[in-house]
């Protein structure tokens, strides 16, 4: 079988640089192994951060922080030999500052395609591995964030193939970013692509109306997840059909809940959202802030948010 033509849309996208951001944590080394993978997958060269506290912080002398500077050399170099390196082009980076500053300028510096970051997924997953800065690199990193949250418990395969996609979609211009990307790693014949809506509980037909009972609840759902299954097919391109295996799947829970649970009924290796640029983190059903906490928490599969 042929490899489908990618849509217009994915052929400006490219993963030739890598940044992995690290505090050398378990939970960063778990996002480490998708990095690689990736790297190797895409021809990419990996650029392996770690941001040390900056200078004005007062309470770390500056022995302690000339000591923690040449453990954190120590750690880079030792990660930096690991033998899944092995013909992926790689560099290391150390640097002190506010971590968003820092990475923002990396990103900009090293014209990146792609940051990784692992998380912990304690106190409600804000204590990402490089800090509170995290919300601030996902909305704000201008290219996608791959983030792997603590309830994965396997490694992307040695081809660093994603198989299965899970496209949560709002049908707004940020989702419509994200279909790029998802399009972009689901382009092998071997791939499935779900692309899912979830109608939260506000948009159920409620008290008071004159249809409401169970029968005409169920009415109602069957027409609403037809249309907006119609809705779905339409937001793939022409050129990209026939595709290896689509699915199109409509479900009424609450966002987070939804997302979680048809990626684990799915086996989705990857779940794939939108995010828009805004100094607000309330701008959209599936845009960042509280939501993609929740699903990065909770998926047991890396979760890819790509900002518009």
């Amino acid at each position: 079988m042929t490899t489908p033509a990618l849509a217009p849309e994915a052929k400006g996208i490219s993963f030739n640089n890598i940044l992995f951001a690290t505090d050398f944590s378990d939970a960063s080394l778990k996002a480490f192994n998708y990095a690689v993978a990736i790297a190797r997958r895409h021809g990419s060269k990996i650029s392996l951060v770690h941001v040390m506290p900056p200078a004005s912080v007062s309470f770390i002398s500056e022995f302690s922080r000339e000591r923690l500077r040449r453990e954190a050399e120590q750690r880079l170099e030792s990660l930096a030999g690991r033998s899944e390196f092995n013909q992926i082009p790689h560099e290391t980076l150390l640097r002190s500052g506010p971590v968003w500053s820092v990475l923002r300028g990396v990103i900009q510096q090293l014209n990146i395609d792609l940051v990784v970051l692992g998380t912990h997924g304690r106190s409600g997953l804000k204590k990402v591995v490089i800090g509170s800065a995290a919300e601030e690199v996902l909305r704000s990193a201008g290219c996608p964030v791959l983030t792997v949250g603590p309830n994965i418990d396997t490694s992307l395969n040695s081809a660093g193939e994603f198989r299965r996609i899970l496209l949560a979609t709002d049908f707004h211009s940020a989702s419509a970013k994200a279909l790029e990307y998802a399009l972009f790693l689901a382009n092998d014949p071997a791939a499935k692509l779900i692309l899912l809506h979830v109608m939260p509980p506000e948009a159920f037909p409620g008290p008071g109306q004159s249809f409401y009972d169970e029968q005409a609840i169920k009415e109602w759902q069957a027409n609403v997840t037809a249309t907006l299954k119609e809705k779905l097919r339409t937001l793939l391109p022409q050129g990209i059909r026939p595709w290896p295996e689509l699915e199109y799947v409509v479900v009424f829970d609450f966002i987070a809940d939804g997302i979680v649970k048809v990626a684990a009924a799915q086996e989705a290796g990857l779940v794939v959202m939108g995010a828009k640029r805004s100094s607000f983190v309330r701008v959209s059903a599936h845009s960042l802030g509280a939501l993609s906490y929740e699903v990065i928490r909770r998926a047991n599969c890396p979760v890819l948010t790509a900002a518009a």
